[in-house]
């Protein structure tokens, strides 16, 4: 067995579980512990699971990592745990990610489990037909009487909060969005993450005793002075990267130009019964290469689009995209045009026509950035399309600095921490995810860094707060 048992987004049946977690050699000082950011311990939970105790399984990963699920389908398993997986010297790596997965479905499932279509043993729709337990409650220590505010509530304000109430504290979520969630919930799209998982590992979240509070944008009229005013005793901020970037290129006024952010957040909320419908052309044409990028031509093959063209700096197997993703939009039909550089947006009357792009070389051999891409002359070409979607990355916001008074910004406007703790240069303000400077990139990464912040949190409440 491999880690393709089931298509994406399914559930391994109960037989499927058991006979992979028998597969796992047990390893003395599993080295796919190491390679996993938050350290779930595979070893342990894939012994439980073994031993057909999921229930144990799950708590095993949630002491570690609250978004189980979530990162058994999204996390990039293949450069992680599973790329680590002493299994492959005999045969082919655990199936780690729908291991974890599976075991974070079984347990959210309500008493009265509905199986999909097809019965036991057959792979199950991830989530479909369940209902999750909304009243189960977990133990936590004795509550402190402390506040912390937690500013976004994505996968690292999530984690951080979760910590907190496990060690006794009452910390409350401050989320713009109408749901919590953050990436996970407006970012990804659903066919990747289904929204009931989601839901419910949010929901475990809450019965931990986390407060979030929907549609409360920060920064807009308040400061970290405020919060500390209305008797926070600490804030952890994890807003997150809130801009998408675009390279400096003629044409980008046109109608036409999106960015990735844009549309998987239209496309979520669409799906979400938040908003409408988003617009797409026939005929798109996105700039990116990672998984990004993949979402985004997945979500644009959903709302309507014919014709798609990929455009990236990167050659095929340089891609940073998940392997499976990087398949599931070739076999949609896009076209893929690799180590190229787009130089301008073309347009007539103000719309969108088309793309001109240019061949590149790496000046340096594996330094996959733009400033080490030189074009090769006379290798300009163009593309039509009438929509432009740039899937490059991401960048704080530019006026984050005003929201976080005495909060030390790095020349990209991210935050800087202490990495050992996620502490800020301001007392009592610690900050973790993709807002921070050489933090985030993946799920996994925020949680775990949520969780350390957390720890620091409680440490700093304990001796600098009476």
């Amino acid at each position: 067995m491999s880690d393709a048992l089931c298509p994406a987004g399914a559930v391994l049946t109960d037989t499927q579980a058991t006979l992979e977690a028998s597969r796992c050699l047990l390893c003395e000082d599993p080295p796919c512990v190491a390679a996993c950011p938050a350290q779930v311990p595979v070893k342990h939970f894939i012994r439980a699971l073994r031993f057909g105790t999921p229930r144990r399984a799950i708590n095993l990963i949630r002491e570690r990592n609250v978004f189980a699920g979530v990162c058994g389908l999204a996390c990039p398993v293949d450069e992680l745990c599973v790329g680590a997986c002493s299994n492959t010297e005999l045969s082919t790596p655990i199936a780690i990610g729908q291991l974890q997965h599976y075991a974070a479905v079984t347990e959210l499932q309500a008493d009265r489990q509905v199986e999909a279509p097809g019965g036991r043993g057959s792979c199950r729709a991830g989530g479909a037909g369940t209902e999750l337990h909304a009243d189960r409650k977990v133990a936590a220590a004795p509550k402190t009487g402390q506040k912390v505010a937690i500013i976004g509530g994505g996968p690292s304000g999530l984690a951080a909060a979760a910590e907190l109430a496990r060690l006794g504290h009452s910390p409350t979520v401050l989320e713009k969005n109408p749901r919590p969630g953050g990436i996970c919930t407006y970012g990804v799209p659903s066919h990747r993450i289904p929204q009931d998982l989601v839901a419910g590992e949010i929901e475990y979240i809450k019965n931990l005793g986390v407060e979030i509070k929907t549609s409360s944008p920060f920064g807009r009229n308040d400061t970290l002075d405020d919060l500390f005013a209305a008797g926070y005793q600490a804030v952890y901020v994890a807003v997150g990267l809130q801009e998408a970037a675009v390279p400096q290129i003629p044409g980008l006024e046109l109608d036409g130009v999106q960015t990735w952010k844009q549309l998987l957040d239209s496309f979520s909320a669409f799906n979400l019964g938040e908003g409408d419908r988003p617009q797409v052309a026939k005929s798109v044409i996105i700039v990116g290469g990672g998984s990004v990028a993949m979402d985004v031509a997945s979500a644009a093959v959903q709302l309507g689009a014919a014709d798609i063209d990929m455009v990236c700096l990167e050659a095929p197997r340089e891609m940073p995209a998940n392997r499976a993703e990087l398949d599931e939009v070739w076999t949609a039909g896009a076209r893929f045009h690799t180590r190229s550089m787009p130089l301008e947006i073309t347009g007539e009357d103000g719309r969108v026509t088309g793309l001109k792009a240019a061949r590149i070389r790496w000046k340096e051999p594996e330094k996959l950035i733009p400033s080490n891409a030189e074009i090769i002359p006379g290798t300009e070409y163009w593309l039509p399309g009438t929509m432009v979607i740039f899937a490059i990355g991401a960048k704080a916001a530019a006026d984050l600095d005003k929201p976080l008074p005495d909060v030390k910004l790095d020349e990209a406007d991210r935050i800087i921490v202490n990495p050992e703790t996620g502490a800020t240069s301001r007392a009592g303000v610690f900050a973790g995810g993709d807002a921070v400077a050489d933090g985030g990139t993946t799920i996994v990464q925020s949680v775990a860094e949520g969780k350390r912040a957390g720890i620091a949190i409680d440490a700093y409440l304990r001796e600098a707060v009476p």
